[in-house]
């Protein structure tokens, strides 16, 4: 074969080289990440794994391919592998790619903020406002990361920016409560605790704080109201009945305080957390109060068992430590 033969081979082969290159990128790789797609908007979510992952395997410069399997990873609830591919979309690039700007970054800033990188949540959501600024999540969402910051006046600006836009979302008014709650603007906390209950009567939370800002402010009759309601929220149950119990010890009425506290022991589903160790110890105070002490003594036991620095358990049960020894029953007749 002469020099002119072997050059049209060679071009030949480089021509088909490129078509293949060309059919690849172009028709066969977006047909694997097409097919993803499909069958995750068909609710396929193992189907749109599989296809998201061979189209990733086949070209792990793909973005909108690493974007379909997060999708389908967040779609099967499986966050952290959702959150790795959502970030390789991020460093590879979206402008200009199939992959839907909003949706994106509204996914990757909540990612971001489970996975405790605050900042670069931060930094998705006031993209997002920039270029939505109508939308009060995206600053209600901005306002409790900067709080969790310890950036007062910014998540200031931010909670109250998502009220002005939505007045009538609760949970804009009971966060925006919670921070003046946290920095001591007490009056505006109850104010928008007191707005939060208008727009849900059993909000338990508000009903919480609520009562513990008249708790705080001695006024025990008024707290008792807002307790007992929250006592009826799971959520804050434990927590509600700890202070209830504790706004009838202030009302020296002990068989009240008692019965609540009873509740609240009863509840405790994670005995190392504060409201249990402060349930458990009113209610030995209370026990204390009347002369059981043998009851008392349980309740102590359990305390130090957990944390044993908590309050003066360590002295209680030194100073009762006879009472002990000498065996029970003797409430009525003997005090230490």
């Amino acid at each position: 074969m002469g020099g002119a033969g072997l050059a049209v081979v060679l071009l030949l082969i480089v021509g088909i080289g490129l078509l293949a290159f060309f059919l690849i990128k172009n028709f066969i790789l977006p047909r694997r990440a097409a097919a993803a797609a499909e069958r995750l908007t068909k609710g396929n979510v193992y189907k749109a794994i599989r296809s998201a992952k061979a189209a990733v395997e086949k070209n792990p410069q793909d973005a909108e391919a690493h974007y379909l399997l997060g999708r389908a990873y967040l779609a099967d609830g499986r966050n952290e592998q959702a959150f790795r591919e959502y970030r390789s979309a991020s460093r590879l690039g979206i402008e200009g790619k199939n992959i839907p700007e909003r949706e994106f970054r509204e996914a990757m800033a909540g990612l971001y903020a489970q996975f405790k990188e605050e900042e670069e949540a931060l930094k998705e959501y006031v993209l997002l406002i920039k270029s939505h600024p109508e939308n009060p999540e995206y600053y209600f969402q901005a306002g409790k990361l900067f709080s969790s910051r310890n950036k007062g006046d910014l998540a200031d600006q931010y909670l109250r920016k998502a009220v002005s836009l939505n007045p009538r979302e609760e949970s804009y008014r009971f966060e925006l409560g919670m921070h003046y709650y946290g920095s001591k603007r007490i009056k505006e906390a109850a104010g928008e605790f007191d707005a939060s209950l208008k727009l849900n009567p059993t909000n338990g939370q508000s009903l919480l704080y609520m009562g513990k800002i008249f708790k705080d402010a001695k006024n025990y009759t008024g707290a008792i109201p807002y307790l007992e309601r929250a006592a009826r929220d799971q959520d804050c149950k434990l927590r509600a009945l700890v202070e209830l119990g504790s706004c009838y010890m202030s009302l020296k009425t002990m068989d009240r305080a008692i019965a609540e506290l009873e509740r609240g022991v009863a509840c405790i589903t994670n005995e190392a957390e504060g409201d249990s160790l402060y349930a458990r110890y009113f209610l030995a105070m209370c026990y204390e109060n009347t002369r059981e002490f043998t009851k008392a003594l349980a309740q102590w036991d359990k305390i130090y068992a957990q944390k044993k620095n908590f309050r003066d358990v360590g002295e209680k049960l030194t100073q009762y430590i006879d009472y002990r020894t000498e065996g029970a029953g003797k409430e009525s007749t003997r005090r230490p």
